[in-house]
């Protein structure tokens, strides 16, 4: 087979395990974990605090013992041998379409007929496969459609049955693809057999016409799990569908370790050290094994034995029943960021963060925005470790940052990544940014407000009403400070595209903002951040001492929209209209690229952010 190659954020964000792919010559599945090239990975990467949250997964998702974080295997351009580190594939979906009819049923003026074969009955000499009828080769295409749960199940449609269902499921006469015309409507596709039994791709986006799920997962060893039976109903797929993936990720910003030298020692090695520490046979010599291992003996030579057995015990019993861990990584971070510190972190090549505190005496901070701003931190480098563990199909479950700022809930009810789990992919990267702190007696006060009150009334029906729609159970509000500043986030990232030399793809957003009631949290992060070095090269963090007035000129911009009035007067709670997770947000004024938003493009309404409006932060 052919090898093609990825890089590890599109294994991780687009064709991670279970993705299906297409390849020049077949499409395929990308494998589980637990099959063939994924035991060939790359790089162990050590980020703690990353590691306990992946431990509140069920026990059918997670090890019992401390999951580790690797890399995708890497590829080595000095090997074309089948061992190279690769991810496998499976072929995926199993029905093909060939450019001949041989059925023998006459055809209807203005009908398209294709022969619909299995794989078994297609030649896969020099790894292309083709269809043999007599001498003659045909090329051959993989059927467009599939079917799939809402579990992440995925299976080829029991064509023979769907197109018999109300007759002689028996018959074994050829069958075929059908068009009629150049329409792409579904009730002009068809599958049709020599019998005259026929069934259109309309009738197949039916309820429950596909039937009920099997379980099937074709990424996984073994591919069906008889021990748990699925209870959900099949629903049509086009393979290449932007609902037929929905990858779980979850990501944390790589804080400096508080405390000694040996308790940052015992951080960074933290997943080996938990590991050795946990197996029976490792841990009477846990302390030889680290003075024996190169990558870890330097950073402890300066401490004794007994020092470093009570440094590892400390933080085994911090770690706590996995089960009840619920500590957002967010709050650690927003923590260090807005600590009264002047330097954070250290300088250095090897530096996971390194980050000084503004003045802001020393800033120009235009009135419209002296209220709300308490600080600004201007970060010269961070890491950031993003890793996969589930996925979803059809709907996409909420996501970590969905929850409430000081109650994290990592969604586990989509489909795994291996029947069991012992690691799961991840990649660092590298940037820079600004983050901002805000006033939060000033936030406080505003959310109090009556007028504030109403308007909340219908960003919670708008959630309501995505959630009915997604069926899922109504998420607790978020309140209208994370509203508002995400809000305020969209405009300061395209008001900062335009000076820092990174395009607005390339940007990110980390919102800091607790319920009310809670512990007062506000803020915001603004980052890049990249695989290699690119990311850290001073374009974002040389506009910190910008910030304020930056700040400023994106919000006065908020107050027309080319799309007013229809963006300005449009209501989340309207049960008539899709875009239950937006107020006055529109792509002309607030919408930004995917990978640039925390939460889809949701939870966005300019009017928290319009100066003069009696709903306004400002």
């Amino acid at each position: 087979m052919s090898r093609d190659t990825q890089s590890h954020s599109q294994i991780l964000f687009t064709y991670g395990p279970g993705a299906m792919l297409d390849l020049p010559d077949q499409a395929v599945v990308v494998s589980g974990l637990d099959r063939g090239g994924w035991s060939q990975t790359g790089n162990s990467i050590e980020e703690a605090r990353l590691t306990d949250l992946l431990r509140q997964l069920e026990g059918t998702r997670a090890a019992t013992t401390y999951p580790a974080l690797r890399t995708p295997p890497i590829h080595d351009e000095e090997r074309s041998d089948d061992g190279s580190p690769a991810v496998q594939v499976r072929i995926f979906p199993e029905w093909f379409i060939c450019d001949v009819d041989n059925s023998g049923s006459p055809v209807p003026t203005g009908e398209t007929r294709r022969r619909l074969v299995r794989f078994e009955d297609l030649d896969w000499r020099n790894g292309k496969p083709s269809y043999r009828e007599g001498d003659k080769k045909h090329p051959v295409n993989p059927i467009r459609f599939v079917a799939a749960c809402k579990n992440g199940h995925l299976q080829d449609i029991v064509w023979r049955d769907v197109v018999h269902r109300n007759g002689d499921r028996n018959c074994r006469q050829p069958m075929a693809w059908v068009e009629r015309g150049v329409s792409v409507d579904p009730g002009d596709m068809a599958v049709a057999c020599g019998c005259g039994a026929r069934v259109t791709v309309a009738d197949l986006y039916k309820p429950r016409f596909l039937g009920g799920c099997t379980g099937f997962s074709p990424w996984l060893t073994p591919r069906r799990d008889a021990d748990t039976p699925c209870t959900e109903d099949l629903h049509l797929l086009p393979r290449s569908a932007t609902n037929a993936y929905f990858p779980q990720t979850v990501s944390v910003i790589s804080m400096p370790v508080s405390g000694d030298a040996l308790a940052a020692s015992v951080e960074t090695h933290w997943g080996n050290l938990l590991s050795w520490a946990e197996n029976a046979a490792m841990a009477g010599m846990l302390v030889a094994l680290i003075r024996g291992t190169p990558s870890m003996a330097p950073d402890f030579i300066d401490f004794t034995d007994a020092d470093i057995r009570a440094a590892i015990d400390r933080r085994r019993e911090g770690l706590g029943d996995k089960s009840t861990v619920k500590t957002d990584p967010r709050v650690e971070e927003f923590d260090r960021l807005a600590a009264d510190v002047d330097i954070i972190g250290r300088d250095g090549a090897t530096s996971h963060l390194f980050a000084e505190r503004l003045s802001i005496a020393n800033l120009d901070v235009p009135p419209l925005v002296a209220p709300l701003i308490a600080g600004v931190v201007q970060i010269h480098r961070l890491r950031e470790v993003a890793c996969l563990y589930g996925f979803t199909r059809i709907a996409a479950m909420p996501t970590a940052l969905e929850s409430e700022l000081n109650e994290i809930n990592l969604a586990v009810e989509g489909a795994p990544l291996a029947r069991e789990i012992s690691w799961y992919p991840a990649v660092e990267q590298f940037g820079e940014g600004v983050f901002v702190r805000f006033q939060s007696a000033h936030i406080d006060a505003w959310q109090a407000k009556p007028t504030v009150g109403e308007r909340v009334k219908q960003l919670r029906a708008g959630e309501k009403l995505e959630a009915d729609h997604r069926n899922l159970a109504t998420p607790e509000h978020l309140g209208p400070a994370y509203w508002a500043i995400h809000t305020l986030s969209h405009a300061l990232m395209a008001e900062l595209s335009l000076d820092c030399g990174y395009p607005l793809s390339s940007l990110k957003e980390r919102i800091y903002a607790s319920k009310v009631g809670g512990t007062p949290r506000h803020g915001l992060l603004i980052y890049t951040a990249t695989a290699g070095g690119q990311g850290t090269l001073g374009g974002l963090s040389h506009l910190a001492e910008r910030i304020p007035r930056l700040m400023a000129a994106a919000i006065e911009k908020l107050s027309p929209c080319s799309n007013d009035p229809v963006c300005s007067e449009h209501a989340p709670g309207d049960e008539h209209d899709d875009r239950h997770l937006h107020g006055a947000a529109c792509h002309a004024c607030l919408l930004v690229p995917e990978t640039s938003c925390e939460a889809r493009n949701g939870r966005l309404d300019r009017k928290l952010l319009w100066p003069g409006q009696a709903e306004s932060l400002i």
